[in-house]
Order: structure tokens, then C-alpha cells, then sequence
């Protein structure tokens, strides 16, 4: 076999570990992003803080609207009760009553209006709780499929390592140490194919002598538009 053919073959050996490398590199950040989930946790935390928040705006709205009725009650006994009799303090009492009476229209409002709010916020808090254990269900469930995965490409990687080491044995040092080099300028690929008279990695079309230099076993001939090196 030709020393081309055998950088081809490590080329391919290359380009599997390369692509498995890069898919476990991802499943890696997936496995440590936690970002939805403490973006879910965010939000349950925030929706229960207004919930908290609603719920003590509305328990002061009804207490304000019980202690107004408390003192309607104590002027109305104090109106008919019997106990009063000065015209002019009748009088002041009447007005009272009727300012309490308007003001208790006013906190019963508010009361209502604090009741829309707290089912409003209970209503946001049980979505908000509902979709936290959504996602968190989620989250572990994908954790399973890419830890699975994750595993499969450590055993692929494991076999590629050993094949690669067996495949430099055949390799003379000269080239091996331009193919590295290619590796590392030309994105992971040092060696491609000829295709229809063109170089497979770039797309530049080769002259006829290029392409016949290319099928020769004992010559190493590279693309002159991007440098690599060529197997056909």
C-alpha cells in the first residue's frame, strides 16, 4: 500500500475522532448546562414571591374592610341604640355614618380588586410550578439519552485511538509531520479525494497532470490551491 493510501486511511481515522470528539464535547455542556431548569426555578421562585405577596395584600384588604364594619356597627348602635339623644350629636352621627358607608364602598373595591390579584398570582404560581417539573423531567430524561450516547462515543473513541496508533506505524516521520501540519492550518483535513477532476476538499478543478500524479502509488502530490494532500 501506498504511504498516501496510508495517510488516507489515517485521514478518515482522523476525521471519525475529530467528529466524535467534538459530538462528546457537547453532550459534556449539555450535561452541564443547567440554564433552563435555573431559569424554570427563576420564575417558580418570582411567582411565589408574588403569591406571598398577594396573598398578605389581601388579608389586609378584608381586615381594613372588617375594621370598617366594626365601626359602622358601633355607630349604628350608637344612632339607634337609644343612647343618644342631642339632636346636634344625632346629627354628627348620621354624617358619620354616611362617610363611613362611603369610605367601606371604597375598601371593599380594594378588597375586590386584592382578590382578582390573588388568584391571578395563584393562577401565574401554578403554571410557574408546573412547568418547573416539566422541565426538570425533561432535563433528566434528555441527561439519560445524551449520558447513553455519551458512552458509546468514549467506546468509539477508544477503538479509533487504537486504530490510529496502528495506522502510523506504516507512515514515514517526513510525512507524518506534514500531515499534522495540514491538520492543524486546513480545519482537521490534510488529505481528500479527487472528484470528477477536482480536488474534493477546495473544488479547484486539476490539471490533467495533477490528477494523473495523483493515481501514481510513489508520488505525494498536493493541491496547488489549498495545499492538500491529494488521493485518488
Amino acid at each position: 500500500m501506498s504511504q498516501v493510501r496510508y495517510l488516507f486511511n489515517l485521514q478518515q481515522i482522523d476525521t471519525q475522532l475529530d467528529q466524535a470528539r467534538n459530538r462528546l464535547a457537547e453532550i459534556d455542556a449539555a450535561l452541564n448546562d443547567s440554564s433552563v431548569v435555573r431559569k424554570a426555578n427563576t420564575r417558580h421562585k418570582k411567582a411565589d414571591e408574588a403569591l406571598t405577596k398577594a396573598r398578605l395584600a389581601l388579608k389586609r384588604a378584608e381586615q381594613d374592610v372588617q375594621v370598617q364594619q366594626d365601626k359602622i356597627e358601633k355607630n349604628q348602635k350608637a344612632l339607634y341604640g337609644g343612647s343618644v339623644r342631642n339632636p346636634k350629636e344625632l346629627e354628627d352621627l348620621q354624617m358619620e355614618s354616611g362617610a363611613l358607608a362611603r369610605y367601606l364602598s371604597v375598601l371593599e373595591e380594594r378588597q375586590l380588586e386584592a382578590m382578582i390579584a390573588f388568584e391571578e398570582a395563584e393562577s401565574a404560581h401554578e403554571q410557574a410550578a408546573h412547568n418547573l417539573e416539566k422541565v426538570k423531567k425533561e432535563a433528566a430524561a434528555q441527561n439519560i439519552d445524551l449520558s447513553g450516547e455519551q458512552e458509546v462515543l468514549l467506546a468509539e473513541v477508544e477503538v479509533l485511538e487504537k486504530q490510529r496508533q496502528a495506522a502510523l506505524t506504516s507512515i514515514e516521520p517526513e510525512l507524518l509531520g506534514r500531515y499534522e501540519k495540514l491538520r492543524k492550518t486546513r480545519f482537521g483535513v490534510a488529505v481528500t479525494g479527487v472528484k470528477q477532476g477536482s480536488c474534493a476538499a477546495c473544488g479547484a478543478i486539476l490539471s490533467a497532470a495533477q490528477a494523473q500524479e495523483a493515481r501514481l502509488p510513489s508520488k505525494v502530490t498536493h493541491c496547488d490551491t489549498c495545499g492538500r494532500i491529494l488521493h485518488a
